[in-house]
C-alpha cells in the first residue's frame, strides 16, 4: 500500500528521488498552513492519489495534473514542477500557474457541481484509443461504469485559449464520469478523490483490453446493450462504486 502521512518517507521507485523527510514535513506543516480538516483531508488524498499514479506507471514526469475542489470553490493542483512520487501535502498548490491545467480542471468543475476531484493524464493506452476514429468501446466488465458516460473533445492543440474552456465545459454536462480528449488524453472525475482516481485506473485499464483485443485482428465481440446497461447500473451499487472498495486497500 501506499502507507499513511506518517510513513512517507521516500517515493515508490527508489533510486528516482526519494522524498526522505520532506514529505512528511509537509504533512506536518499543512494543518498549519491550510484552512482547516477540510482542506488537510484534501491535501491527504491527492499526495496519496500522485503516489498511486507513479507506483502504477501511469504519470508522465511532472505533467499532468490531478485537482479537487474544497467547499469554498478553491482547487488544490498537482504543482507541476517535481516528480508524482516526490509531492507531499505542502506542495499541492491552489493555482497551478499552468494555463493547460486551470483550462480543463476549472471547466469541468463549472459545468459539474456534483465533482469533487478530477485526474488528468495521459497513459498509454487511453492515448491510443483517444487516436481512434471509433474511440472507447466497452468490451468487459472491468469498463461498465463507462457504458453511456464517456464525452468526448476533440483535440485543439495546448489548451491555452480560454475559449476552450468553455467548449470543455458543454462536452463534459451530463451523467458522464470521463472526458475522452481525442489525440490527447482524458480526465476522470468523481465526487471524491478516491473515486475519481479509481475511474481513471480502471479506463487506462478498459482501453488496454480494447487495444489488446485490436491487436489480435479478429472482429470484437461487443456486448449487447441490455447487459451493458445492467452492467453500468450495478458498477454504481453501494460497495461497487469506483473507491469504495479500493481506496482503502490502496
Amino acid at each position: 500500500g501506499i502507507g499513511t502521512p506518517a510513513t512517507w518517507s521516500g517515493g515508490s521507485r527508489g533510486g528516482l528521488g526519494a522524498v526522505t523527510a520532506r514529505a512528511s514535513a509537509a504533512f506536518e506543516g499543512a494543518a498549519v498552513r491550510g484552512g482547516g480538516d477540510e482542506e488537510t483531508r484534501l491535501r491527504d488524498a491527492l499526495v496519496v492519489a500522485h503516489r498511486l499514479t507513479s507506483e502504477f506507471g501511469m504519470d508522465q514526469l511532472v505533467w499532468n495534473h490531478i485537482s479537487a475542489r474544497l467547499g469554498d470553490g478553491a482547487i488544490l493542483i498537482t504543482p507541476g514542477d517535481r516528480m508524482y512520487h516526490e509531492i507531499g501535502p505542502a506542495d499541492l498548490l491552489k493555482s497551478s500557474g499552468n494555463v493547460t491545467a486551470d483550462i480543463i480542471h476549472r471547466a469541468v468543475y463549472a459545468a459539474r457541481p456534483d465533482m469533487k476531484a478530477v485526474v488528468h493524464l495521459h497513459t498509454p493506452s487511453a492515448v491510443a484509443v483517444s487516436c481512434l476514429e471509433e474511440p472507447f468501446v466497452c468490451l468487459a466488465q472491468h469498463g461498465a461504469a463507462f457504458h453511456g458516460r464517456v464525452a468526448f473533445h476533440d483535440w485543439e492543440g495546448i489548451s491555452d485559449d480560454a475559449d476552450e474552456c468553455v467548449r470543455i465545459s458543454a462536452a463534459v454536462k451530463g451523467d458522464f464520469n470521463v472526458l475522452l480528449m481525442r489525440n490527447h488524453g482524458f480526465c476522470a472525475f468523481g465526487a471524491s478523490v478516491a473515486e475519481a482516481w479509481v475511474l481513471a485506473f480502471y479506463f487506462e485499464k478498459s482501453c488496454e483490453t480494447q487495444m489488446l483485443a485490436l491487436q489480435t485482428g479478429q472482429a470484437l465481440r461487443k456486448p449487447g446493450e441490455d447487459v451493458l446497461a445492467h452492467a453500468s447500473k450495478q458498477a454504481y451499487l453501494p460497495g461497487f462504486r469506483a473507491g469504495d472498495s479500493e481506496w482503502a486497500a490502496l
